[in-house]
């Protein structure tokens, strides 16, 4: 289990991860219990799904990379062949500059909820990628004992001409199995890849992100968000933040 705190204005969060089950905080405006695999009611509890696909990783690292398709391991050896460099990275402010712009050039808001360069030196487990010694793409996880999940990803594609977009979708993918070994190597048993959108309406983004995603493998599951408000004046804030969002960025990024 990982308890991160972070503050949205001048109101308290309190944000739990892989908690078996959801339980009430003290000394905090809201809690959030995200990634509970069991599906209980808690009374005063909001209850939501959350798909996202998930890698085994109590696999040979073999089978985990042979699970792959193949186009995937191609690229991962051509990332490697080509000297692109990924590591594990404490360039915290580095990746936050890409990913805010990333954000940008996609249209979408901003606002990352409290999740600054301060957060992701206590909580977040950075991994970027160089060629030629630039920073180009990074994916930052949070992890415990037993899991670790993909919380951001963000990359310079848009800036990039033709041949280093290809460059960096190859980083991107050795990026990625980099983190697999680095979390199969601490005896981390699942790779949560951070949601896996099963929505009715049709929606050509989520649906590439399903895509590059499910070219590694792993299994589609439902995982469950637990949400309370201790503030009348947090959930007031909450709902005004919602209408602006949408009105601001439309239903897709809201």
């Amino acid at each position: 289990m990982l308890e991160t705190e972070r503050k949205a204005y001048f109101f308290k969060i309190k944000e739990i991860w892989f908690s078996d089950y959801p339980f009430d905080v003290k000394g905090y405006d809201g809690v959030i219990f995200r990634e509970c695999k069991n599906n209980v009611d808690v009374p005063g509890f909001r209850k939501e799904e959350f798909t996202t696909l998930v890698i085994d990783l109590t696999q040979e690292l073999d089978q985990i990379f042979m699970d792959m398709t193949a186009s995937y391991r191609k690229a991962i050896r051509r990332a490697e062949k080509n000297g692109i460099v990924v590591k594990k990275s404490t360039n915290y402010d580095v990746f936050y500059e890409i990913n805010q712009r990333f954000r940008k050039q996609k249209k979408l808001s901003s606002y990352e909820g409290g999740v600054d360069v301060d957060y992701m030196e206590k909580y977040g487990t950075l991994f970027t990628s160089e060629i030629d010694g630039e920073t180009v793409s990074g994916s930052l996880n949070l992890e415990d004992e037993k899991n670790i999940r993909g919380l951001l990803g963000a990359s310079l594609r848009f800036e990039a001409d033709k041949d280093k977009m290809r460059s960096i979708a190859d980083s991107n993918k050795l990026m990625t199995w980099e983190e697999i070994k680095y979390a199969k190597e601490k005896g981390i048993t699942e790779y949560d890849m951070g949601g896996y959108y099963t929505g009715t309406e049709k929606d050509e983004e989520k649906e590439k992100i399903n895509y590059f995603k499910q070219g590694f493998g792993g299994k589609v599951v439902t995982h469950y968000i637990y949400q309370k408000d201790y503030s009348v004046a947090y959930k007031m804030a909450k709902s005004t933040h919602k209408i602006i969002q949408k009105m601001k960025y439309g239903k897709q990024h809201a």
